[in-house]
Protein backbone atom coordinates (compact mmCIF):
# COMPACT_ATOMS: atom_id res chain seq x y z
CA UNK A 1 0.00 0.00 0.00
CA UNK A 2 1.49 3.27 -1.15
CA UNK A 3 1.86 6.26 1.69
CA UNK A 4 0.18 8.66 1.46
CA UNK A 5 1.04 12.31 3.06
CA UNK A 6 -0.90 14.89 3.85
CA UNK A 7 -0.51 18.62 3.71
CA UNK A 8 0.45 18.94 6.98
CA UNK A 9 3.64 16.53 6.91
CA UNK A 10 6.77 17.57 7.31
CA UNK A 11 7.67 16.58 4.20
CA UNK A 12 5.08 19.07 2.87
CA UNK A 13 6.06 21.56 5.31
CA UNK A 14 9.76 21.30 4.69
CA UNK A 15 9.21 22.89 1.16
CA UNK A 16 8.57 26.51 2.35
CA UNK A 17 11.72 27.76 4.49
CA UNK A 18 11.89 28.21 7.52
CA UNK A 19 10.62 24.48 8.48
CA UNK A 20 7.49 25.73 10.70
CA UNK A 21 4.30 23.56 11.38
CA UNK A 22 2.19 25.65 12.98
CA UNK A 23 -1.63 26.01 11.43
CA UNK A 24 -0.74 30.04 11.30
CA UNK A 25 2.05 29.62 8.82
CA UNK A 26 -0.01 26.48 6.72
CA UNK A 27 -2.77 28.15 5.95
CA UNK A 28 -1.12 31.48 4.73
CA UNK A 29 1.42 29.96 2.63
CA UNK A 30 -0.74 28.08 1.31
CA UNK A 31 -2.49 30.78 0.32
CA UNK A 32 0.65 32.35 -1.38
CA UNK A 33 1.82 29.08 -3.01
CA UNK A 34 0.16 29.67 -6.25
CA UNK A 35 1.81 32.89 -6.96
CA UNK A 36 5.30 32.27 -5.57
CA UNK A 37 5.76 28.84 -6.47
CA UNK A 38 5.70 29.77 -10.60
CA UNK A 39 9.06 28.74 -12.05
CA UNK A 40 8.35 31.18 -15.03
CA UNK A 41 9.07 34.37 -12.95
CA UNK A 42 12.83 35.20 -12.38
CA UNK A 43 12.70 35.62 -8.45
CA UNK A 44 15.10 38.60 -7.13
CA UNK A 45 15.22 39.69 -3.23
CA UNK A 46 13.67 43.17 -2.33
CA UNK A 47 16.71 43.82 -0.20
CA UNK A 48 18.72 43.86 -3.58
CA UNK A 49 17.06 47.79 -4.11
CA UNK A 50 17.15 48.94 -0.72
CA UNK A 51 19.52 50.66 1.44
CA UNK A 52 19.41 51.76 5.05
CA UNK A 53 16.58 49.38 6.29
CA UNK A 54 15.57 50.33 9.72
CA UNK A 55 12.99 50.31 12.25
CA UNK A 56 11.36 53.70 13.48
CA UNK A 57 12.00 55.38 16.53
CA UNK A 58 10.64 54.79 20.14
CA UNK A 59 10.48 58.12 21.06
CA UNK A 60 9.81 58.84 24.92
CA UNK A 61 6.98 61.19 26.36
CA UNK A 62 8.65 64.11 27.10
CA UNK A 63 8.67 65.12 23.64
CA UNK A 64 5.44 64.70 22.80
CA UNK A 65 3.49 68.27 22.28
CA UNK A 66 0.76 68.97 23.74
CA UNK A 67 0.11 71.60 20.64
CA UNK A 68 -0.03 71.43 17.20
CA UNK A 69 3.95 71.42 15.19
CA UNK A 70 5.25 70.62 12.16
CA UNK A 71 6.81 67.64 13.49
CA UNK A 72 4.56 64.28 12.92
CA UNK A 73 5.54 61.28 14.62
CA UNK A 74 3.63 58.39 12.50
CA UNK A 75 2.14 55.45 14.46
CA UNK A 76 1.65 52.40 12.90
CA UNK A 77 -2.08 52.77 12.85
CA UNK A 78 -1.92 55.84 10.56
CA UNK A 79 0.19 53.60 7.52
CA UNK A 80 -2.67 52.34 5.09
CA UNK A 81 -2.24 50.96 1.59
CA UNK A 82 -4.25 54.01 0.19
CA UNK A 83 -2.81 56.58 2.35
CA UNK A 84 -1.07 58.34 5.95
CA UNK A 85 -4.32 58.87 7.82
CA UNK A 86 -4.56 62.01 10.07
CA UNK A 87 -6.71 60.09 12.71
CA UNK A 88 -4.94 60.28 16.36
CA UNK A 89 -2.18 62.02 15.14
CA UNK A 90 1.09 62.99 17.66
CA UNK A 91 3.24 66.14 17.54
CA UNK A 92 6.46 66.25 18.92
CA UNK A 93 8.34 68.95 19.80
CA UNK A 94 11.66 70.90 18.09
CA UNK A 95 13.84 69.12 20.55
CA UNK A 96 13.67 65.37 19.20
CA UNK A 97 15.76 66.77 16.49
CA UNK A 98 18.79 66.96 18.97
CA UNK A 99 17.91 63.20 19.67
CA UNK A 100 20.86 60.57 19.64
CA UNK A 101 18.61 58.27 17.24
CA UNK A 102 16.95 60.74 15.30
CA UNK A 103 16.13 60.47 11.49
CA UNK A 104 12.99 61.37 9.30
CA UNK A 105 11.33 60.02 6.51
CA UNK A 106 12.20 61.16 3.32
CA UNK A 107 10.69 61.24 -0.45
CA UNK A 108 11.06 57.87 -2.27
CA UNK A 109 11.14 55.37 1.45
CA UNK A 110 9.09 52.73 1.65
CA UNK A 111 7.34 52.47 5.57
CA UNK A 112 6.50 48.60 6.13
CA UNK A 113 4.44 48.08 9.44
CA UNK A 114 5.73 45.00 11.60
CA UNK A 115 3.58 44.77 14.15
CA UNK A 116 -0.01 45.46 14.68
CA UNK A 117 -1.80 45.38 11.45
CA UNK A 118 1.48 43.64 9.63
CA UNK A 119 2.71 43.96 6.06
CA UNK A 120 0.81 47.34 4.64
CA UNK A 121 3.32 49.24 3.18
CA UNK A 122 3.24 52.51 1.99
CA UNK A 123 5.89 54.99 -0.24
CA UNK A 124 6.92 58.50 1.09
CA UNK A 125 5.89 59.58 -2.52
CA UNK A 126 2.21 59.28 -1.90
CA UNK A 127 0.11 62.17 -1.87
CA UNK A 128 -0.61 62.28 2.01
CA UNK A 129 2.60 63.27 2.49
CA UNK A 130 3.62 66.96 2.74
CA UNK A 131 7.47 67.45 3.02
CA UNK A 132 7.20 70.83 2.80
CA UNK A 133 5.27 71.79 5.48
CA UNK A 134 6.05 68.79 7.59
CA UNK A 135 8.58 66.62 9.21
CA UNK A 136 7.40 62.92 9.46
CA UNK A 137 9.19 60.52 12.49
CA UNK A 138 8.33 57.07 11.84
CA UNK A 139 7.47 54.98 15.26
CA UNK A 140 9.06 52.04 16.31
CA UNK A 141 6.70 49.48 15.43
CA UNK A 142 7.57 50.67 11.32
CA UNK A 143 10.13 49.43 8.95
CA UNK A 144 11.59 52.01 6.92
CA UNK A 145 13.82 51.73 3.81
CA UNK A 146 15.37 53.93 1.26
CA UNK A 147 14.51 52.79 -2.22
CA UNK A 148 17.84 52.98 -4.39
CA UNK A 149 18.53 55.29 -7.00
CA UNK A 150 16.47 54.29 -10.56
CA UNK A 151 13.58 52.15 -8.36
CA UNK A 152 10.23 53.18 -7.42
CA UNK A 153 9.09 53.33 -3.50
CA UNK A 154 5.55 53.44 -5.68
CA UNK A 155 5.89 50.51 -7.26
CA UNK A 156 7.26 48.10 -4.72
CA UNK A 157 4.52 49.22 -2.05
CA UNK A 158 2.21 48.25 -4.58
CA UNK A 159 3.20 44.88 -4.79
CA UNK A 160 3.51 44.08 -1.04
CA UNK A 161 0.33 45.31 -0.81
CA UNK A 162 -1.22 42.78 -3.27
CA UNK A 163 -2.91 40.21 -1.86
CA UNK A 164 -0.30 37.03 -2.35
CA UNK A 165 2.36 39.10 -0.72
CA UNK A 166 0.23 40.16 2.28
CA UNK A 167 -0.15 36.08 2.43
CA UNK A 168 3.53 35.39 2.67
CA UNK A 169 4.38 37.97 4.68
CA UNK A 170 1.31 36.73 7.49
CA UNK A 171 2.79 33.35 6.66
CA UNK A 172 6.66 34.37 8.09
CA UNK A 173 5.35 36.74 10.58
CA UNK A 174 6.14 35.33 13.92
CA UNK A 175 4.78 35.59 17.71
CA UNK A 176 2.04 34.02 19.12
CA UNK A 177 0.03 36.42 20.48
CA UNK A 178 0.49 39.34 18.41
CA UNK A 179 2.39 38.93 14.93
CA UNK A 180 5.47 40.65 13.87
CA UNK A 181 7.50 41.31 10.79
CA UNK A 182 11.58 41.20 11.04
CA UNK A 183 13.91 42.99 8.84
CA UNK A 184 15.53 39.88 7.07
CA UNK A 185 11.89 38.64 6.33
CA UNK A 186 11.42 41.94 4.15
CA UNK A 187 14.82 42.14 2.92
CA UNK A 188 14.33 38.38 1.36
CA UNK A 189 10.64 39.06 -0.07
CA UNK A 190 10.53 37.80 -3.43
CA UNK A 191 10.47 40.06 -6.06
CA UNK A 192 10.10 39.51 -9.91
CA UNK A 193 12.84 40.95 -11.54
CA UNK A 194 10.41 42.18 -14.39
CA UNK A 195 8.54 44.64 -11.43
CA UNK A 196 11.77 46.34 -10.79
CA UNK A 197 13.63 46.03 -14.02
CA UNK A 198 10.98 45.72 -17.09
CA UNK A 199 8.10 48.01 -18.30
CA UNK A 200 5.15 45.41 -16.92
CA UNK A 201 2.23 48.31 -17.36
CA UNK A 202 1.58 47.45 -13.65
CA UNK A 203 2.11 50.80 -12.50
CA UNK A 204 -0.99 51.94 -14.16
CA UNK A 205 -3.32 49.69 -11.95
CA UNK A 206 -1.28 51.40 -8.96
CA UNK A 207 -2.30 54.46 -9.98
CA UNK A 208 -5.90 53.52 -10.49
CA UNK A 209 -5.82 52.01 -7.11
CA UNK A 210 -4.91 55.58 -5.79
CA UNK A 211 -7.26 57.63 -7.75
CA UNK A 212 -10.63 55.37 -6.71
CA UNK A 213 -9.37 55.24 -3.30
CA UNK A 214 -8.93 58.70 -2.82
CA UNK A 215 -12.46 58.98 -4.26
CA UNK A 216 -14.00 56.58 -1.81
CA UNK A 217 -11.98 58.09 1.44
CA UNK A 218 -13.50 61.23 0.53
CA UNK A 219 -17.19 59.91 0.49
CA UNK A 220 -16.21 58.22 3.62
CA UNK A 221 -15.09 61.31 5.21
CA UNK A 222 -18.35 63.07 4.78
CA UNK A 223 -20.30 60.07 6.36
CA UNK A 224 -18.51 60.31 9.09
CA UNK A 225 -19.45 63.69 9.16
CA UNK A 226 -22.57 62.68 9.16
CA UNK A 227 -22.75 60.24 11.80
CA UNK A 228 -20.99 62.83 13.94
CA UNK A 229 -23.48 65.00 13.45
CA UNK A 230 -26.49 62.64 13.85
CA UNK A 231 -24.62 61.63 17.32
CA UNK A 232 -24.78 65.58 18.17
CA UNK A 233 -28.41 65.56 17.31
CA UNK A 234 -29.39 62.67 19.29
CA UNK A 235 -27.26 63.39 22.83
CA UNK A 236 -29.14 66.93 22.53
CA UNK A 237 -32.43 65.22 22.25
CA UNK A 238 -31.45 62.54 24.96
CA UNK A 239 -30.55 65.46 27.28
CA UNK A 240 -33.53 67.66 26.91
CA UNK A 241 -35.77 64.63 27.58
CA UNK A 242 -33.46 63.63 30.37
CA UNK A 243 -34.19 67.18 32.01
CA UNK A 244 -37.91 67.37 30.90
CA UNK A 245 -38.32 64.05 33.10
CA UNK A 246 -36.77 65.41 36.01
CA UNK A 247 -38.59 69.24 35.39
Amino acid sequence: MAVIFEKNSIDYIAQFPPVRCDTHFKHNIGLADKFFSNNKIIWVSLGSVLKKMQNGMNIPTEYYSMEKTCILYISVSQVKEYGLIKRNQNYLTEEIKDHKNFFKLNPNMVLITRSGTIGVALSTNHRTFDFKEFTYIPSGFVITAAIKKGFSADIIAGYINLSDVQNYLAAMASGACQKNLSQPVIKNLPVPEALLTGDTGVDEYFSEYGEESTKILGDMEKLEKKLSELKADISVSVRRKILEYYG
